[in-house]
């Protein structure tokens, strides 16, 4: 009799874990599953949360600004398929604060509940939720630069979109003072600081009382009048680079004129010079990009026409710029393809394209940029972003009290590295001879080269729609997206809008 019951046990043990089938989730409906307990038979991420519920995915989902075109077929089916990409999971005994956004699960355990809802019972082990502590490395760089979106308003906070209260804005500066040390660079390019002179000064003497005595600096932009507006500001460490010249307005609109700088910096130990714009676009409102793009487009032809004109009359005496800020649009967005298009290099693109600097409705992207100009690509040693901001929890912001240098913003900042040297400064780049062009407007690729060579133009899942054995210029109409350019051993990447 006891060795009926306990077959009796087995069999049920038996029945109950072939009753939990194992599944791998793309993207497709849960609709067969629902009501049953299954096991996902994969890696999921984390990629968004709200109160007792995480939202999952099998990959980090990037939004689709970050990889094509709006409106173009890979931007229409890269839309749906991060729409259906997203599982919404309940979890009565977990409270998502708790949980970073990249952090993953395997094997894990659920209870299908709709076509793309699960519940998940007690307390599951979460992979890749630790905090990074130290920041990317720059290799052999002399000087570190650090662009950061960092909603700083001191004195005055009401009405911002920063501190609320004395006691929240202590706790932000303490925070940030433990990022920036921390990240330690040699220059430091803000956006989001108020206008005035306060804030800047706030930030310099916290870190010279972290520091040492006058190691940093600010530079001074003649804006002493406190006000909740925002603008951009540049603080450097004194026994390292010094500014020079005068600073720049590179936006002629009174609104714009103190979210766009533009300065001159000289290492000391090398007397090397490179030019620094630090710059802030307009938001994108509730409608998305369409009503304020335009704005956006404004900011970054002001910006181009600006640098063209200091270049051509030789104002810097050096053609070194690097381009950086909170530029409120990802990458195939237009005005960072038109950056692009008029000459500078996407250094996140090439040195981290895989990576974000924020994230928005579960999805990741770059609203925060880096471009060179060709005679500094070959002076930068890396460039990354510091995830300490973007995948935080609330329970990590300043308005919950907590002191750690996480959340101290919600974008995260990024890490340039340069190791200058006039050698570099004659305007070509090893990747790409200097007689060519390659560029996409108005549903066109065109493509002149001083020397015949073999091109293949390539879509974005990579099938040839045009080749040529041996051109010197190539006018291809093509439809709006993402293209790639094979000119003899060199690869382009072209968008056309």
């Amino acid at each position: 009799m006891n060795k009926f019951i306990l077959l009796l046990v087995i069999l049920c043990i038996t029945t109950q874990l072939r009753a939990q089938p194992e599944i791998v989730f793309q993207g497709e409906p849960l609709d067969s599953y629902v009501q049953q307990e299954v096991v996902f038979d994969q890696t999921l991420y984390v990629c968004g949360r709200y109160y007792n519920n995480l939202y999952l995915s099998y990959e980090r989902l990037r939004s689709p600004n970050e990889t094509a075109i709006a409106g173009s077929d890979e931007y229409v089916a890269d839309s749906i398929r991060c729409a259906g990409g997203i599982l919404t999971a309940y979890l009565p005994d977990v409270w998502s604060d708790t949980v970073r956004l990249g952090a993953t699960l395997s094997r894990l355990t659920a209870t299908v509940t709709d076509s793309r809802k699960i519940r998940i019972s007690g307390s599951p082990q979460f992979d890749n939720n630790e905090r990074p502590t130290a920041a990317p490395s720059m290799g052999e760089a002399r000087i570190t630069v650090c662009a950061a979106n960092l909603q700083y308003y001191c004195p005055e906070w009401e009405g911002t979109f920063g501190a609320g209260s004395d006691q929240e804005f202590a706790i932000q500066r303490t925070k940030l003072m433990k990022a920036l040390q921390n990240i330690n660079a040699d220059l430091y390019a803000f956006a989001e600081l108020q206008q005035g002179s306060v804030a800047l000064e706030s930030i310099v003497s916290g870190l010279n009382a972290l520091t040492a005595p006058d190691r940093y600096a600010y530079v001074a932009d003649e804006d002493t009048q406190t006000s909740t507006y925002t603008k951009v500001g540049y603080i450097y460490r004194t026994d390292k680079i010094v500014p020079v010249l005068k600073l720049g307005h590179s936006s002629p609109s009174y609104s714009f004129s103190r979210r766009q700088y533009v300065q001159a910096f000289q290492e000391i130990s090398t007397n090397e010079r490179f030019v620094l714009s630090m710059n802030h676009f307009l938001a994108k409102d509730k409608t998305g990009t369409a009503s304020t793009n335009a704005a956006r487009m404004d900011n970054a032809e002001d910006l181009i026409s600006y640098l063209d004109a200091q270049i051509s009359e030789n104002y810097y005496e050096d053609s070194d710029i690097l381009i950086v800020g909170d530029l409120n649009c990802a990458t195939m967005e237009e005005p960072i393809i038109y950056l692009d298009r008029h000459g500078y290099e996407n250094m996140l693109s090439l040195f981290a394209p895989n990576e974000y600097s924020y994230v928005y409705d579960n999805l990741t992207q770059y609203i925060d940029h880096v471009f060179a100009s060709p005679s500094l690509v070959n002076q930068i040693t890396n460039a990354a972003p510091y995830h300490l901001n973007a995948d935080e929890t609330n329970r990590f912001s300043y308005s919950y009290g907590d002191t750690t240098m996480y959340r101290y913003s919600d974008h995260d900042p990024i890490i340039i590295g340069l190791r200058l040297s006039s050698g570099d400064n004659s305007g070509v780049q090893d990747n790409k001879p200097e007689e060519v062009r390659v560029y996409g407007s108005n549903e066109k690729i065109s493509i002149c080269s001083t020397s015949a060579s073999p091109i293949t133009i390539y879509d974005i899942i990579g099938r040839p729609v045009y080749s040529c054995n041996d051109c010197r210029q190539v006018d291809f109409h093509v439809q709006k997206g993402l293209y790639f350019v094979r000119l003899g051993e060199h690869v382009y990447k072209v968008g056309v809008y």
